[in-house]
């Protein structure tokens, strides 16, 4: 996306929480378009025309769904791309020599994929995550059914002399162990979450090569549910793992005062100067201060500048380009840090 900013770049960022259907939506998407459009006949009336009609193509595309908490359309001479976001968003209009990236860094960061791996007596069932959405991976290997492959023929002389409760049982983990060999190929560093009944989890979890990989286990019946209904059980489940990984990084600050930087002026000036490791900044924290593209001086934001990409994004960016890590936090984390904070590598 960085590869098509020409100037002038429009970055539009719609809330959806309040729209019950698509006309509320798109009345929502409308009122952005036409701030953007009066400001672009002011500051580019040459290109208004051709860049505002560009955002009415991204609208007309758009596909309404409910589960949109927003969206965000971003136009520049010949480019326009329409995200859409799983996450509540601030509405903003900006536009200037660079695209608003906050909200695509902050969804890079929660839309990591995730594996859910479903185990049923007869059947094991594999989804890909993202987000708060699954998708049942259907292909060679899943959904995997149990048959005779696994019912390892009539049973020995030995196990005619065992319970038949634990022939069962060891004929079930070897069905297990087949679905185990077949997650080697899925998984990537995902995290793995396990949903099923209770004796099916402990099945595959005794015979399992990839427990390491296991951020959270989901007992209960899944299999003949509407898949909202598992993705309610995981989604919550994915949140936990992601606060348990901030936690680590709030740490790390904290264990680290020598090497931290905080507020948002001196954060800049260290992340300009490429001594950024990781950057942890609140959500939706919106800095006074913008960097003037005529000077490169950091400026207090006048009410006349409302469009204007604040200090934060520069930060951010500055971050990315020397290879360093955005953690994105809750409000209030880092109230004692002015709420956003640099781990520097020197």
């Amino acid at each position: 996306m960085q590869k098509h900013e020409a100037p002038p770049c429009i970055s539009l960022v719609v809330a959806l929480d309040g729209a019950q259907d698509r006309k509320a939506a798109l009345q929502l998407v409308n009122q952005s378009i036409e701030e953007a459009a009066d400001h672009l006949r002011t500051a580019w009336p040459d290109k208004a025309a051709t860049l505002t009609n560009a955002f009415y193509e991204l609208r007309d595309n758009y596909t309404y769904s409910p589960v949109d908490k927003g969206i965000g359309l971003y136009v520049a001479p010949n480019y326009n791309k329409l995200f859409r976001f799983s996450f509540p968003v601030q509405a903003k209009v900006c536009l200037g020599e660079k695209f608003a990236m906050r909200e695509l860094l902050y969804q890079e960061q929660y839309g990591f994929d995730y594996l859910v791996l479903h185990l049923e007596e007869k059947k094991v069932q594999l989804y890909r995550g993202r987000l708060d959405r699954l998708e049942m991976i259907n292909d060679n290997n899943f959904p995997l059914d149990f048959d005779n492959d696994y019912d390892y023929s009539p049973a020995t002389v030995g196990e005619r002399d065992k319970d038949k409760s634990t022939v069962i049982g060891l004929r079930q983990k070897n069905f297990y162990k087949a679905a185990d060999r077949l997650l080697e190929a899925y998984l990537h560093g995902q995290p793995l979450i396990l949903t099923g009944p209770t004796k099916d989890i402990g099945y595959f979890e005794d015979v399992s090569t990839h427990k390491k990989d296991v951020t959270a286990s989901i007992h209960g019946n899944f299999s003949s549910v509407p898949i909202k209904t598992l993705e309610d059980k995981a989604w919550p489940a994915v949140r936990s793992f992601i606060d348990m990984r901030d936690q680590q990084a709030i740490r790390e600050l904290e264990d680290n005062h020598a090497q931290v930087v905080d507020g948002i002026r001196d954060v800049l000036n260290a992340a300009k100067d490429g001594r950024g490791s990781k950057l942890l900044v609140e959500k939706d924290f919106n800095s006074a201060d913008f960097t003037d593209e005529l000077t490169g001086r950091l400026r207090t934001k006048s009410p006349e500048a409302s469009h204007t990409i604040d200090a934060v994004e520069d930060a951010m960016r500055a971050v990315i380009d020397k290879n360093g890590e955005i953690i994105f936090v809750k409000e209030g984390v880092l109230e004692d840090h002015k709420h956003i904070a640099l781990i520097t590598r020197y």
